[in-house]
């Protein structure tokens, strides 16, 4: 029988980017709060480094057996770290990310277009009436990282809307 210090144990060893990363976030969250930004723009590219940088590096090492969706999940977290950064750093302070936050659209771009792809997979999945097309699509939005019951709610939600549209149709078509 595995103990709970045995559980968090491996689960630790699994997911080690957690502790890391809060570590990483606490520590620019200090020099943030407490510094005078007497050095700013070293600050300011520290604080830069640790969350736009470091941090998806080390989600990407941590999960990088699990493919696609780590790397896009590392792309997010680039995005969400360029953010973060201009929360932590005073706006009078932002030299540096002033010249690099078209890179965070950038990212949130791939992003959208991706899951405009899914979305546009599933609900054609969710509006034929091919059984195939519904499995093809869930195991297709699940190898690219989604849960699989988002992806079966999604399909489910597509059909729906395909009823929908069959019935305003037939009531239309009846006049």
């Amino acid at each position: 029988m595995i103990t709970h210090r045995e559980k968090a144990t491996l689960f630790l060893r699994e997911n080690w980017f957690y502790p890391v990363a809060l570590a990483v976030v606490s520590t620019n969250l200090f020099v943030g709060r407490f510094d005078n930004w007497s050095n700013a723009r070293l600050l300011e590219a520290g604080v830069i480094l640790d969350l736009a940088v470091i941090v998806p590096a080390l989600y990407y090492w941590c999960y990088r057996s699990r493919g696609k969706p780590a790397i896009l999940r590392t792309i997010v977290l680039c995005c969400l770290g360029l953010w973060i950064a201009g929360l932590i750093v005073p706006v009078e302070h932002q030299f540096i990310l002033m010249k690099i936050e078209f890179i965070r659209y950038v990212g949130l771009a791939i992003v959208l277009i991706l899951e405009i792809k899914l979305m546009r997979l599933v609900y054609g999945a969710g509006f034929s009436r091919d059984k195939g097309a519904k499995s093809k699509a869930i195991q297709t939005v699940k190898d690219e990282g989604m849960p699989e019951w988002v992806a079966r709610i999604l399909v489910w939600e597509a059909s729906v809307w395909r009823k929908v549209m069959d019935f305003i149709r037939a009531v239309v078509g009846k006049r």
